[in-house]
């Protein structure tokens, strides 16, 4: 099953977004940090022959959502925002699927908007470990470093079989074909050159630290089914008990998928996809 491209006027900028099937019970899946919708193909096509209008968004700043302007920056509150604002779009409610970045920003909008919400999975991501406030000025410093660096280098990217051998060496659970499908969606010809589609901007530290004690505030207003999806062997998760307490926060269930890492929806699509489902007909 072959996605339909859309794209939605949303908080000032026009969001691409990849559409599977038809119906009334929608399901927004939302890719993690530097990727791009197509991270959903090996999934969505299976949410959507049990049902499931199924669509996969492009971040602001990535894939074919359109960039921010000069002088601006992306902040989990532009995220949250856009997110409002994509939801009225397809209907007013829907269940929402995030990953890593995805989730955090998923959390977030759940919490401002818990009527919205139908139902909630966060696949490897409930958040980085969290800050202090006196951590914040080192965390400006980093910031503006980084707006440097972006500055003076070019988006340049590899040819397609080199940009996918770097994500394998991020990734090794990574098969060949999922490395080169992830990459070749991931950069576009510009200019007679390859280019990476996500804003450089997004390799910078953000200024404002994770506070979770203020995240704690916008989970403990979601009133929604909320799923927690892991890899068994994924390096992003948090210690143990601060895990236990964010879901004893959010009143989540916990699914772990054996022989996944951080992307179970790249490495293990089918168990992943069973997993989803068994939760959004619940």
């Amino acid at each position: 099953m072959e996605p339909t491209d859309r794209f939605v006027p949303a908080n000032g900028l026009r969001h691409h977004l990849l559409e599977w099937g038809t119906g009334d019970r929608i399901v927004l899946l939302l890719h993690g940090f530097l990727e791009h919708a197509h991270a959903w193909d090996l999934v969505a096509p299976r949410l959507a022959a049990a049902g499931f209008r199924t669509l996969a968004l492009d971040f602001r700043g990535h894939g074919d959502t359109e960039r921010v302007g000069a002088g601006g920056y992306y902040h989990f509150a532009d995220y949250a925002a856009d997110l409002a604002f994509v939801v009225r779009a397809l209907g007013g409610r829907v269940a929402m699927v995030g990953h890593s970045m995805g989730a955090a920003a998923a959390l977030l909008w759940a919490g401002v908007e818990p009527e919205r919400a139908v139902a909630l999975v966060a696949v490897d991501g409930l958040g980085p470990p969290g800050r202090t406030p006196e951590e914040a000025p080192a965390h400006f410093v980093t910031w503006l470093e980084g707006l440097e660096r972006v500055a003076e280098r070019g988006r340049t990217a590899p040819a397609p079989d080199d940009a996918a051998a770097r994500l394998r060496e991020r990734f090794p659970r990574f098969s060949p074909a999922v490395a080169r499908h992830m990459a070749e969606h991931g950069t576009r010809i510009e200019g007679g050159r390859r280019v990476w589609k996500f804003d450089a901007l997004h390799q910078t530290t953000m200024p404002q630290p994770y506070y979770t004690a203020q995240a704690r505030a916008f989970w403990r207003r979601i009133t929604c089914p909320v799923l927690y999806v892991e890899g068994e062997e994924s390096a992003f998760r948090l210690e143990p008990g601060d895990t236990a307490e964010r879901l004893a926060v959010l009143r989540a269930r916990r699914v772990t998928i054996a022989g996944a890492g951080h992307h179970p929806h790249l490495e293990r699509p089918e168990a992943t996809a069973a997993v989803l489902l068994e939760f959004l007909n619940g």
